[in-house]
């Protein structure tokens, strides 16, 4: 992957806004109003500590891409054990997962399995090669994940994981 400075970063997202305010269509992006598909296909990955984040938050992005023709790609950094009150771990884990091959069929989406637990997420130097490994790996041409000042630790684990791929 090429290495993106925070001057190229800033001058993108200037620019980004200013066709935005204007109205104007992005162009190259596939993601203007009208016209023609666009010339390359992009491959956007988006990363989320659970299932269910990447598509409540950006679910209508997820959905724009794909059917503008590109290739969307969901890592969920864990497959939610923690996230139904009542079931085990592993029961939580079968209904969530589940529950995300449903919803990257409809967004037409690819989900990918980074292998860490809800609620107990790491950051250690392994984690780090292993979670680049799985970004290489997709080749992405854009990547959206959490913001990295989140309340919930594996949101700023799967942050922090990115940035540093």
């Amino acid at each position: 992957m090429s290495t993106l400075s925070r001057r190229k970063l800033l001058g993108q997202t200037l620019s980004l806004a200013g066709a935005t305010a204007a109205g104007l269509p992005l162009v190259g992006t596939g993601l203007g109003a009208s016209g023609p598909a666009p010339a390359r296909k992009l491959k956007v990955v988006v990363v989320g500590g659970h299932p269910d984040d990447p598509e409540s938050g950006c679910g209508g992005t997820i959905a724009r891409y794909t059917d503008l023709g590109h290739e969307v790609a969901i890592i969920y950094l864990t497959r939610g054990e923690a996230g139904i009150d009542g079931k085990t771990h592993a029961e939580a884990a079968a209904i969530r997962s589940a529950e995300v091959l449903k919803a990257c069929e409809i967004l037409k989406a690819r989900p990918v399995f980074a292998g860490q637990i809800d609620g107990s997420t790491e950051i250690s130097p392994a984690r780090y090669a292993e979670f680049r490994k799985i970004l290489e790996a997709e080749k992405p041409d854009i990547v959206l994940t959490h913001w990295p000042v989140d309340s919930h630790r594996d949101h700023r684990a799967a942050s922090l994981l990115v940035y540093d791929a």
